[in-house]
């Protein structure tokens, strides 16, 4: 009987994911299509024609819009509705120093934190692989790139270092989604996150913040050639 009573309770403790609500759903899907330039930078939205699309009422719409709003994706203007933000060089030059600075300092606190286990996590991420042109491919690779910046930072056990360079990097996904359509970083990312995690086992702070410096700064310059000399150069609000 007690055997039974126990099983009831933990029954009754897991619940069952809550459905996403219809503002999570909308904002969810702009988010997605911003990101990976669907929706293009500049473009125009509004709530009636977010509602529209959807099928839903403006309330939920008008929501999803502000919460994109509050993450910097969108802007907003009287009587006017929604922008798609644009993408200026020198937005994306300005994200890459602030980026740069907190994960250099995330790299030289973290090595001499870093587990075996953390080691081995950060392995398995740097293996991540894409196929150009298929968007779920695409998809979890830059997932799995931003868990593994994500994981060195964690390391350190910094919070407020944490939320910042989450901010950061969420800032940048939309430059990572370009960069990563417009040429193959295959090679080159694999390359240098294992060199990053080789590095961070040794342990050597110097070299932790040399090699992350170095890192963002190629994936930088990478970004302005692919953008500037490649198919994406009309997406740039110069």
């Amino acid at each position: 009987m007690v055997e039974t009573m126990a099983i009831r309770k933990r029954r009754r403790v897991v619940q069952p994911a809550k459905p996403a609500s219809l503002t999570e759903q909308v904002y969810d899907t702009l988010r997605t299509q911003i990101l990976t330039c669907v929706i293009r930078p500049g473009q125009e939205l509004n709530e009636a024609e977010v509602a529209e699309r959807f099928d839903i009422s403006k309330t939920p719409a008008r929501e999803a819009l502000a919460a994109l709003r509050q993450e910097g994706l969108v802007r907003s203007f009287p009587r006017r509705g929604y922008q798609v933000t644009p993408i200026t060089f020198a937005d994306m030059d300005e994200l890459f120093d602030v980026r740069t600075i907190l994960e250099a300092g995330a790299a030289e606190l973290a090595c001499t934190k870093l587990t075996a286990e953390q080691i081995d996590h950060l392995n398995s991420l740097a293996d991540a692989t894409y196929n150009q042109g298929e968007q779920l491919s695409l998809a979890t690779f830059i997932r799995s790139n931003r868990e593994f910046h994500l994981a060195i930072v964690e390391a350190t056990g910094n919070g407020r270092l944490v939320q910042l360079l989450t901010h950061q990097i969420d800032a940048l996904e939309r430059f990572f989604y370009l960069g990563a359509q417009l040429r193959d970083v295959n090679n080159e990312t694999t390359v240098s996150h294992h060199q990053i995690v080789e590095t961070l086992a040794r342990g050597d702070q110097a070299a932790a913040r040399e090699i992350m410096i170095r890192h963002n700064e190629q994936t930088r310059q990478g970004l302005f050639q692919a953008l500037a000399t490649g198919r994406g150069y009309d997406l740039i609000n110069l």
